[in-house]
């Protein structure tokens, strides 16, 4: 088998024909690496090993396209490609590669998430953590990135939810007040035992201020 042709197309792709006809399209990158030309001859086990790489190279390009606009994680990125039809075992092949070169990072990724999400929404650890267990992180990167986020800083975090929170409904009876007050800081995601001791400071300031 020879290569009789290599005919240049849109986007960097070359058409390449053996012996005479098309056999398939490659990127410029697949052209390069494998040293392809004209009159080169090629055995069929090449010709199927290019074909994979070129087949390696469209499910790089869909990744890289994917993570252009913001982080992912592995299971996002994977099913994400699935749902392109890409086959699974290309897809966990390439998926590796990305890993090793820093492209795909579950534990930077549960890092950032909880720092950002806390900052940014107010959102306790346990809603954080839920969230991240969907997107498909290890429970050890999720433990991980809690450990790196001290516990004081969610209790200060649930100081100042609640207190913002009981500005807008300081006029009820205590009763009230500790019943929805406490719902909605269970709701954004904060420890049970967090929660008490944010109602007991609410509790004894508004006991103060009464006195």
């Amino acid at each position: 088998m020879i290569i009789s042709a290599i005919v240049g197309q849109k986007h960097k792709r070359y058409e390449i024909q053996v012996d005479g006809e098309s056999v398939l399209s490659v990127h410029e990158d697949v052209l390069v690496k494998y040293g392809l030309h004209k009159g080169m001859e090629i055995e069929p086990a090449d010709l199927s090993e290019i074909i994979e790489a070129q087949e390696r190279h469209y499910v790089a390009q869909a990744f890289f396209r994917y993570v252009s606009y913001r982080p992912r994680t592995v299971k996002e990125a994977e099913q994400h490609l699935l749902q392109k039809g890409f086959e699974a075992s290309l897809i966990r092949s390439v998926l590796e590669s990305m890993k090793k070169q820093g492209y795909l990072d579950d534990r930077q990724y549960a890092i950032n998430w909880i720092k950002e999400r806390q900052t940014g929404k107010k959102l306790g650890i346990h809603r954080l953590k839920q969230e991240l267990i969907r997107k498909g992180v290890s429970s050890v990167y999720i433990d991980e990135a809690i450990e790196e986020e001290h516990i004081e800083e969610e209790r200060q975090l649930v100081t100042e939810v609640a207190e913002r929170r009981y500005s807008r409904i300081y006029q009820e009876d205590w009763q009230t007040v500790e019943r929805r007050l406490g719902a909605y800081l269970l709701r954004r995601g904060f420890p049970s035992h967090l929660v008490r001791q944010a109602l007991q400071q609410i509790r004894n300031k508004r006991d103060q201020e009464d006195s």
